[in-house]
Order: C-alpha cells, then sequence, then structure tokens
C-alpha cells in the first residue's frame, strides 16, 4: 500500500488508520504557510517565527493511503491525463503555428490584397466574416479557404497569390513556421506596395505657398511625450499626395477638402513621391 505520488517524498507518520470507509495515513511535510521556513517572513531575523508550523517547517497531514490495485489505478489515469494534456498542447501548437494560424493549410498558399483602403474595406463587408483578413505582415489577405468567394474585385484593388515555400522558415523540419516576422513584411512589401507605381509627383518647392482641393485618405493618431497629433495622409484630384500633421485639427477621412498650406519638405515613402506641408488652414 501507498500514498499518492505526490506525497512519496514526505515522511509517514505512524500507522494507516480507516475514517469513514477509508484508509488514511499521516505524513509530514513542508509548512504550506511558510514553505518549510520556520519563519512568516524572507528575513529570519527577529521574531517572525510561522504561526501555522510554530516554527518547526513542517507541517503533519492526513492524506489517503491506498492499496497496490488503487494506486495502479491513480498512476494509470494520471498517465492518461498527462498523454491527453500533451496531445492537447500539440494540437494547439499546430493549429497556432504560422501556416496554420494564417490561412496556408493545405493549399500552401493565401492571397495578398491591397489598393484603396476604403475601397477594401467596402469590398470586404459584402463577405462572410474571416473571409478577408489584416495582419500586421500580410496586409489585407485571404485565407485559401476564401479563394472560391473571392468575386468581382473592384477597379484598382490590387491581388497577389503568395506561396508558403516563399516565406516558410526551411530550418523547420515539419514546415509550420515562417522567416522572421520584419523578414515576411519587407518582402511582402516588396511583391504589393513597390510594384505599384505611384502617379504622385512633389508639388511646388520648400516654402511655396499651395492652394487646392485635397482628399483625406487617412488620418491617423500619433502619441508622443508632448500629446496627441494628427496626421492626414492627402490626395489631390491627380493622386499627388501630400501630409500635414497636426495637434489642432482632425479632418474627416474620405472628405475633401479646400486647402491653403505651405511646402515643408518633399520626401519618399515606400516608393510613393510626397508632399509634406504645414501651416496649413481649411479655406
Amino acid at each position: 500500500m501507498a500514498v499518492a505520488k505526490s506525497y512519496e517524498h514526505m515522511e509517514q507518520v505512524g500507522q494507516p488508520y480507516e475514517q469513514n470507509g477509508k484508509m488514511y495515513v499521516r505524513v509530514r511535510g513542508n509548512c504550506p504557510r511558510c514553505g518549510g521556513s520556520g519563519h512568516y517572513s524572507m528575513n529570519a531575523m527577529g521574531d517572525s517565527t510561522c504561526y501555522k508550523c510554530n516554527g518547526s517547517g513542517k507541517e503533519i497531514l492526513g492524506v489517503r493511503w491506498y492499496t497496490d490495485s488503487q494506486r495502479a489505478s491513480l498512476d494509470k489515469a494520471a498517465e492518461k491525463r498527462k498523454a491527453a494534456a500533451k496531445q492537447a498542447a500539440e494540437q494547439r501548437r499546430i493549429k497556432f503555428a504560422a501556416r496554420n494560424a494564417f490561412g496556408f493549410g493545405e493549399e500552401g498558399h493565401i492571397m495578398l490584397i491591397w489598393g484603396d483602403n476604403s475601397v477594401i474595406k467596402e469590398w470586404r463587408d459584402g463577405f462572410p466574416m474571416y473571409t478577408i483578413l489584416w495582419s500586421e505582415y500580410f496586409g489585407w489577405y485571404a485565407p485559401a479557404s476564401s479563394f472560391i468567394l473571392l468575386t468581382n474585385i473592384p477597379e484598382n484593388i490590387h491581388s497577389r497569390v503568395l506561396e508558403w515555400n516563399e516565406i516558410r522558415d526551411e530550418s523547420d523540419p515539419e514546415d509550420l513556421t515562417m522567416k522572421r516576422n520584419e523578414i515576411v513584411k519587407q518582402y511582402v512589401e516588396s511583391v504589393t506596395v513597390c510594384s505599384i507605381p505611384s502617379p504622385s509627383e512633389y508639388q511646388g518647392s520648400v516654402n511655396d505657398w499651395l492652394e487646392l482641393d485635397v482628399t483625406i485618405k487617412k488620418n491617423i493618431e500619433i502619441s508622443t511625450n508632448y500629446g496627441t497629433s494628427r496626421m492626414h495622409i492627402m490626395e489631390d484630384k491627380d493622386k499627388n499626395v501630400y501630409v500635414w500633421t497636426t495637434s489642432s485639427k482632425s479632418l474627416e477621412e474620405n472628405e475633401t477638402y479646400h486647402l491653403r498650406m505651405k511646402v515643408k519638405e518633399h520626401r519618399e515613402y515606400k516608393g510613393v513621391k510626397q508632399t509634406v506641408v504645414y501651416y496649413c488652414k481649411v479655406k
């Protein structure tokens, strides 16, 4: 006869006894209050004697005393639970590994989608949930299981099949892991954003004043140590891009405004020429 495995390391005190038709035995283990130190404080100096064990660091516990057959059944059940937990953990690992989490699956590909965000969102809303998804690595994309639903792609919305083999981690023998996140992100940008020739051109010269109609394509909140600002990404009728960051105004996305603004600088971002402006005033 024996106790459960969790008590095997403890010292047996006295003989087994019967209580309510079951067998028990007393064992001496570490006090649960002080963990065996005999003190209620990490500092053993001074009067810090544990009140539960009176400083001995030990406690007498009454635990079940099992027959050999009962103990064997307990051990068998414990092994079964351990195997089930291991299998569940493996299933979770496989489910959330990059290949399956992002929807590459057995087919081994997803569909990258890019273009005007407002158009993509409106198009996406016409499909069942999870047909078109967003990821910081892929941008808008559709899992392989959604391909059959992707119909009537709007004009000026671009798409490209991304094969798993393009981003897989070759060192993973199970073929479930992709390359480092930053590598995948850069690769996706190289085959999507950079593949669209932007019609945007620099407008004016530094310190020139411009006055024209622009449409707010994005209004992005930026938090800094000095407070919150809004970065407005704007386009004119010829698709030239302007960037205006301010803490004093927030203009509505997809709305068109007549602005008077001053050219601060010219810069290029992801292959798109941008005219950075300031001192903007809505006319």
